[in-house]
């Protein structure tokens, strides 16, 4: 059984609840709703690998998408995106290419919006740039934490080795 499109009622809802898009009212939540599409991606399927390039951001109306580098053969998780939450900015900003890789935890829809329509929201609504200043501030704090954990972990083992 082939499962059904979202509604265009579904996705304004949904856009609604993300943070990102709290300054879009009406007629901005509809504008945005027909330029979004729906990608449905099942448990264990890529969103995107690192280094792919990006022209596109998700939102995440349901299911959990692991954001993760592979190291050493191993993927080293980064973040869990739970519903209401949204990944692949920061290509679609800097025109870069991904600077991770995404990978569905379990049967996701998401919302994927182009960079054009993107940077058109922001003119619009100015607040969507700094939701998603904020969005990067937890992460550089979140990455300072890790930079800090990692740093004492390797002081511990150059002690314990010298010694």
């Amino acid at each position: 059984m082939t499962p059904t499109m979202l509604s265009v009622m579904e996705v304004i809802i949904a856009l609604k609840q993300i943070p990102l898009f709290a300054s879009v009212h009406g007629e901005g939540l509809k504008r945005l709703s027909d330029v979004i599409r729906e990608k449905r991606v099942a448990e264990a399927e890529i969103v995107f690998a690192k280094t792919d390039l990006g022209e596109e951001m998700y939102l995440v109306y349901s299911g959990k998408i692991l954001i993760y580098h592979e190291l050493a053969g191993h993927d080293e998780p980064l973040e869990i995106i739970d519903p209401s939450g949204y990944f692949g900015e920061m290509a679609i900003i800097d025109e870069q290419p991904r600077s991770a890789s995404a990978r569905a935890q379990q049967d996701s829809t998401l919302l994927v919006l182009h960079r054009d329509d993107f940077r058109t929201a922001v003119l619009d609504y100015p607040d969507i740039a700094f939701a998603v200043f904020r969005g990067f501030s937890q992460r550089i704090r979140r990455a300072d934490g890790r930079i800090r954990s990692l740093a004492t972990e390797l002081r511990r083992m150059h002690s314990e080795i010298e010694s």
